[in-house]
């Protein structure tokens, strides 16, 4: 078996590993109610629908327009920019000292709205090129929506075992991600190399920052909340994108493009946020010396 026949087989197993393990994680820690909480706060909801389903795409068509993207490259960020609702939003979430019922909430209510929000949105954000909306469809459906119901049904009727599960499932979506990480890197490195120098690092970059910007901005209408929609907007969801991407462009660089925006946006938004909580707990305590 050679090295390309290896890394398909890998390929085919860690990436909807990945996303099925991202959704059941997500799920095992939400009940029924907090699922729906975020449909009682106005304020959230908007902010966090604007910043992921709004602004977004608006900034992958700008970005795309105004820097030199190869065109498999621009259909990576577009299927990027349509994939909200990403878990490991919760790890940054925590690292920036936000709320974490609030932004799992959030996540949840994204990533459902993902699965309605994509394949409408993503044949018009790429007109000319053929996508399928039902493939789309297809293939969201068993790896989101399932086991994230799935999960949640769990939690709801069986608390302590979804408690005993989250934390093995957490730590097989994190394995699954680095496998499919490094496993996309190896098989697809010339199609890597041949992307630096096209604008597509650059147009990665400030997607993930400006994002950031924008979503913290949104968020700030509510208090609290500022980083937690920041957050959200900043890191898509890879693993979704990732396998949108292999079924509908499968034989481009628009699945190496993802995954380089996901690479890009954990070495961008680990020490950001890390440095957001630090800066948030040092003014907290500043606060309570002077208060």
């Amino acid at each position: 078996m050679d090295l390309q026949a290896i890394t398909d087989v890998v390929g085919a197993v860690s990436v909807p590993l990945f996303a099925v393990a991202s959704m059941a994680a997500v799920g095992l820690g939400q009940t029924v109610r907090q699922f729906i909480a975020p449909l009682s706060s106005f304020r959230l909801l908007v902010s966090g629908t604007v910043a992921n389903f709004l602004v977004a795409p608006g900034l992958a068509l700008v970005l795309t327009a105004l820097l030199p993207i190869p065109a498999d490259a621009r259909m990576g960020l577009m299927v990027l920019a349509c994939a909200a609702g990403a878990p490991f939003a919760l790890k940054l979430t925590r690292l920036a000292g936000g709320d974490m019922p609030t932004a799992s909430a959030l996540l949840a209510v994204m990533l459902v709205a993902t699965t309605v929000f994509m394949p409408m949105a993503l044949p018009l954000l790429l007109p000319g090129v053929e996508v399928s909306s039902g493939s789309i469809a297809a293939v969201l459906i068993p790896t989101m929506l399932l086991p994230l119901g799935a999960a949640i049904t769990v939690r709801q009727l069986r608390p302590g075992l979804a408690g005993r599960l989250q934390g093995p499932v957490q730590r097989l979506s994190f394995w699954s991600m680095l496998v499919m990480l490094a496993n996309q890197f190896v098989a697809d490195h010339r199609e890597l190399a041949g992307l630096i120098g096209t604008g597509t690092v650059l147009a990665i970059v400030l997607f993930t920052l400006a994002n950031l910007g924008a979503g913290w901005a949104l968020g700030t209408a509510k208090p609290g909340v500022g980083a937690i929609v920041g957050i959200s907007a900043s890191q898509r969801n890879m693993g979704v994108a990732t396998l949108v991407a292999v079924a509908n462009f499968g034989d481009s660089s628009a699945v190496v493009t993802v995954v380089l925006a996901g690479f890009l946006a954990l070495i961008l938004l680990l020490p950001l946020t890390w440095l957001a909580g630090r800066v948030g707990t040092s003014w907290q305590a500043g606060r309570l010396r002077h208060g």
